[in-house]
């Protein structure tokens, strides 16, 4: 068995709420701030919930740019930073074409 120095890939389908009144609720702590790209997302290196994990903040399969876009407003106005956690919560919700899509809200 081989061993990867790569930590794991959160997956954000373990996440079921469907409610905004009651999200799935992590608590995110950054290891850094850059992100980084595979061939199938952005991605960024957090511990979550205590576990270091690759958090996607966008899937190149799908046009919900929101986590990339709350994370870059949340890195500018000073309140990411390494070591600082914060609360993300999440929840499935419906997009305005009644398709289900993954909402985010970040609560420092």
């Amino acid at each position: 068995m081989s061993e990867s120095s790569f930590p794991p890939f959160l997956k954000w389908g373990s996440y079921t709420s469907h409610s905004e009144k009651n999200p799935n609720e992590l608590e995110v702590e950054p290891q850094e701030i850059d992100t980084f790209e595979t061939e199938y997302s952005i991605n960024v290196n957090v511990k979550i919930d205590g576990i270091e994990m690759a958090m996607p903040l966008q899937s190149f399969e799908s046009n919900n740019r929101q986590l990339l876009q709350k994370w870059q407003e949340g890195i500018s106005k000073k309140k990411i930073q390494v070591g600082k956690k914060f609360k993300l919560r999440t929840w499935l919700g419906t997009s305005k074409n009644n398709f289900p899509i993954r909402r985010f809200e970040l609560v420092f």
